[in-house]
C-alpha cells in the first residue's frame, strides 16, 4: 500500500509551496484555484464549500503554538480558520492501495470556537480567550454528533471519510463518512472510518464545519493515519490467523508494535452502549488521558508493556464461549492485560464513580 504522505504534518511547507485548493460551490461545478492565504500542506489538498454570504473561504496554515497546544505530536499541526464567518472545509489526499483492501482512516482534531459581541457581554464572557470555547468553557470536551442540544457546542463538527473509488469530491455519494463529533480545546481522535478499496486508489478526507459566524472559528488537525487490513478474497478462512508474507522489496508488516512504549488505559463500554453512555465515559475519564471505545479486541491488542482495561458493566458481554466472560476473554486472547471492573446502573452513575 502506498503510504499516506505527511500524515504527521511535520513536513515544511517549502517542500511543495502549494496554494492549491479545490472549491465546491453550493450551486455550480467544483473548480481548482490558487489562493494566497491557503497554505496547503505537502501531500494534501485543501478543499472548502462556498456560497456567497453563507459558506466562506477559510485561511489555512501550519499551527505551532503551545499553551494551549495546537499540535497533538511533533512540533506542529495544521490550522483551518475563519474570522466572523462560517466554514465547511477540510483536507484530502489520494493514496495508492491494493483493490479490495480493508482500510481504516483516523486523525486527531480539536476546535477553538470563541465569539465577541459588545452588545451581549453576558452571553460571551471571554472574548478572544484562546483557551475558552463557547458552550464548553475552558476544559477539554468531546461529544458525538446528535448527543447535545446546546447551540454553541453544536457549532463545530468533525468528520473523516474515505472514497473507496478514489474520487475527489467530498460531497459525492461514494464517500464513506465516520460518525461526527464535537471536539474542543484539546486534541481527541475523531471517530475513525473504515471502507474496502474498490480500486487501486482511494481518497481520504477530513471535514470540519462551523455553523455560526463566531469571531474565532479555528480547526486543528494532526496525526493522520491510514491502516490497511486484509484484502477481500485473498486469504482463505483457515488461514486468516496467519500473517501474509511480504512480497519481494516490500517492508515487513509489523502488527501491534508501538512507535515507542507508553501506558494505555482503555475504558471498555458494552457493545450496545448508547451515545449517552459514551458521553458519560468521556466526561468521567477524559482528563486522565484514557482511550474510550466498545471493542474488546482494540482494548487488548498491542505490544505494550502496560495495558489496562477498565470494563464498564462487563456482564453485558455475556458468559462468552467458555463461560468465563469478559475477564476470561482477555486472559485467553490478550494475556498480560490488567483487568478492572466498573459497575454503573446509569450514565449519571458513571460520572459519580
Amino acid at each position: 500500500m502506498g503510504a499516506l504522505r505527511n500524515g504527521n504534518f511535520e513536513a515544511d511547507w517549502s517542500e511543495e509551496e502549494s496554494h492549491h485548493c479545490k472549491v465546491f460551490p453550493v450551486e455550480g461545478a467544483p473548480f481548482e484555484q490558487e489562493i494566497g492565504n491557503i497554505f496547503s500542506p505537502p501531500g494534501w489538498v485543501v478543499w472548502f464549500r462556498h456560497e456567497e454570504g453563507n459558506w466562506s473561504q477559510p485561511e489555512c496554515r501550519d499551527a505551532r503554538s503551545k499553551n494551549p497546544d495546537r499540535m497533538h505530536s511533533g512540533t506542529k499541526g495544521f490550522l483551518v480558520f475563519t474570522f466572523g464567518r462560517k466554514q465547511d472545509a477540510g483536507l484530502m489526499q489520494q493514496v495508492s492501495v491494493q483493490a479490495g483492501a480493508r482500510l481504516k482512516f483516523s486523525i486527531w482534531a480539536h476546535a477553538w470556537s470563541n465569539h465577541k459581541d459588545d452588545s451581549r457581554p453576558d452571553d460571551f464572557p471571554h472574548p478572544d480567550n484562546p483557551r475558552w470555547s463557547e458552550g464548553v468553557g475552558q476544559g477539554p470536551y468531546f461529544a458525538l454528533e446528535g448527543t447535545v442540544d446546546d447551540d454553541a457546542i453544536r457549532n463545530y463538527t468533525f468528520w473523516v471519510g474515505i472514497d473507496p473509488t478514489g474520487g475527489t469530491n467530498p460531497f459525492a455519494d461514494t464517500v464513506v463518512w465516520g460518525e461526527g463529533a464535537h471536539i474542543y480545546n484539546v486534541y481527541h481522535e475523531a471517530p475513525a472510518v473504515e471502507a474496502v478499496a474498490e480500486s487501486d486508489t482511494v481518497t481520504v478526507f477530513t471535514r470540519s464545519r462551523a455553523i455560526w459566524p463566531f469571531k474565532h472559528n479555528d480547526t486543528y488537525w494532526d496525526a493522520a493515519a491510514l491502516v490497511e487490513g486484509e484484502v477481500e478474497g485473498e486469504v482463505e478462512d483457515d488461514d486468516k490467523d496467519h500473517a501474509r508474507e511480504p512480497e519481494e522489496g516490500e517492508p515487513p508488516r509489523i502488527s501491534g508494535q508501538p512507535r515507542e512504549q507508553y501506558e494505555r488505559v482503555y475504558v471498555l463500554l458494552p457493545r450496545d452502549a448508547s451515545k449517552e453512555w459514551a458521553k458519560a465515559a468521556v466526561d468521567a475519564f477524559w482528563g486522565q488521558g484514557y482511550t474510550i471505545g466498545r471493542s474488546a479486541d482494540d482494548a487488548g491488542v498491542g505490544e505494550l508493556d502496560k495495558r489496562t482495561v477498565i470494563a464498564v458493566n462487563p456482564e453485558a458481554w455475556g458468559a462468552g464461549e467458555d463461560g468465563t466472560g469478559l475477564k476470561g476473554f482477555f486472559e485467553k486472547y490478550y494475556a498480560g492485560v490488567e483487568y478492572k471492573v466498573v459497575t454503573a446502573a446509569t450514565p449519571d452513575d458513571l460520572l459519580e464513580l
